[in-house]
């Protein structure tokens, strides 16, 4: 191999700063933001994992062997013709029943071939797998992490919330929103369309790529919160919680730019007073949701005590970031609500009805009624997304 392509490869395997998750390392100047998992994060890369070829399930030790392809092909070519049909029969079965899914098991122990070797990565779970399939999180090759993207987005819907709380948000600005072209708010009125968008002094870096096996599995139900009963499961792998990665937010308006005063916190300053003004404005939207939220369980699924101390301790926590005024409790990815992707609750339940009315054909009371949560075997005590935020400096979290 030439001695470029040695050199190209390890500027891709290193520090490439285009690369998914290289962001944290040299990639700009900022301010280091510990994302903590408080509960499970699963962000889709749109695949889904196969139990006919893309996993194989050991219930005796309750884990999932990914498979790498590559590490099949090898293991089929050193098999007789017939094997490889036999395989092939299995990828391509028709009929999709339980007792299919224990072929692929079946195959590898018939042939003598250790499917445990042919994992790109190991997953313990508690879930009970059997025979769906199971939706990947976005990785880098083989390795998981959050983008920069996902993080950003979150952040606008609590900045517009909070200039819209600001200045004061009606009924009728929201009906009249939802009837324009474009549907639902994006916040185009506070921060300018496509190249105006004064955002674009906002930087969000991705985060620190996770090794291949700091994943988990969870399954995920609708629940149904008066008529207390779950729909079909969602099998989802997820960055487990209590798991820390690092990720970079920058502001970079200079004074040449001449932000209106209400966006002062997108000028770059060197104590990074405006990205601690972003996170304790994107604090401030979580708490109200937490409140809300749990009031509403509260009317509705008391008797779920592990639910809803789960959202206690959430709530607790934005409190203390609101106090200490270092970090926020956000949501991102599957499993938010409506209310974690608009700006509505700062309407009150009677307006709320009226703009969903004007939206769907069919609502409910409350609306949403349902909720995305974490299934325990039956038990429900926690929803996907939630993270803490740690403002970093001087090497403390």
């Amino acid at each position: 191999m030439s001695g470029r392509k040695i050199m190209l490869i390890r500027y891709i395997y290193t520090e490439n700063p285009f690369l998914p998750g290289s962001g944290v390392k040299g990639m700009y100047k900022g301010l280091e933001v510990v994302l903590e998992t408080a509960s499970p994060v699963h962000i889709g890369n749109g695949s889904r994992l196969s139990p006919y070829g893309g996993y194989v399930f050991d219930e005796k030790d309750g884990i999932v062997y990914i498979l790498d392809p590559d590490k099949v092909d090898k293991a089929l070519n050193r098999l007789p013709e017939k094997a490889v049909d036999e395989y092939v029969e299995i990828l391509t079965a028709q009929k999709r029943t339980p007792r299919n899914f224990y072929l692929l098991k079946n195959f590898f122990s018939q042939w003598k071939i250790r499917y445990q070797d042919l994992a790109m990565a190991s997953v313990r779970t508690d879930a009970n797998i059997k025979n769906e399939e199971i939706h990947q999180m976005i990785k880098s090759g083989t390795r998981p992490y959050i983008p920069g993207s996902s993080i950003k987005g979150a952040i606008r819907t609590a900045l517009i919330y909070s200039h819209l709380k600001e200045g004061g948000y009606t009924v009728e600005q929201a009906l009249s929103t939802i009837n324009k072209p474009r549907g639902f708010y994006n916040g185009s009125e506070i921060f300018g369309v496509s190249d105006k968008d004064i955002l674009k002094y906002l930087h969000v870096s991705d985060t620190n790529l996770l090794a291949p096996d700091e994943v988990g599995i969870v399954k995920t139900v609708r629940f149904h919160l008066k008529k207390k009963k779950t729909g079909i499961p969602i099998t989802k792998e997820v960055i487990p919680e209590k798991k820390k990665l690092y990720f970079r937010l920058q502001t970079k308006a200079d004074a040449s730019k001449n932000l209106h005063e209400n966006f002062s916190y997108l000028y770059s300053r060197e104590d990074f007073q405006g990205e601690k003004d972003i996170l304790y404005r994107v604090n401030q939207f979580t708490k109200d949701l937490l409140e809300s939220e749990l009031d509403l369980f509260k009317r509705y699924i008391s008797g779920m005590n592990g639910l809803i101390s789960f959202y206690e301790k959430l709530l607790a926590a934005a409190k203390t970031f609101e106090k200490e005024k270092n970090g926020a409790v956000m949501r991102i990815g599957s499993g938010k609500t409506f209310y974690d992707n608009t700006v509505t609750k700062l309407l009150s339940d009677r307006e709320i009805q009226k703009i969903a009315k004007s939206v769907f054909k069919k609502v409910d009371h409350p609306f949403p009624v349902e909720r995305t949560v974490i299934d325990g075997g039956n038990l429900f005590d926690a929803t996907l997304g939630w993270v803490f935020l740690h403002i970093k400096l001087n090497g403390a979290e």
